[in-house]
């Protein structure tokens, strides 16, 4: 459970498309980013290699063809 603020804006575009922005006021430990970074810390302090597999070029056009969320 997060204790952190929403505010969605919608910006319209041509051809009745629509972006949807999502601001948030904290992260909180279960936003993917945070889990990545500590991966990657965790790697750096123990001297391991980053095994993490990079991210799939169709994975990164999906998400950039669906609503964005900051």
């Amino acid at each position: 459970m997060s204790c952190r603020v929403e505010t969605t804006v919608v910006y319209p575009l041509l051809g009745g498309r629509r972006v949807t922005v999502i601001l948030r006021t904290t992260i909180v430990p279960e936003d993917p980013y945070l889990v990545l970074a500590r991966a990657k810390a965790l790697s750096v302090r123990t001297g391991e290699a980053f095994s993490a597999l990079p991210t799939s070029r169709t994975l990164k056009d999906y998400l950039i063809k669906t609503n964005i969320s900051i």
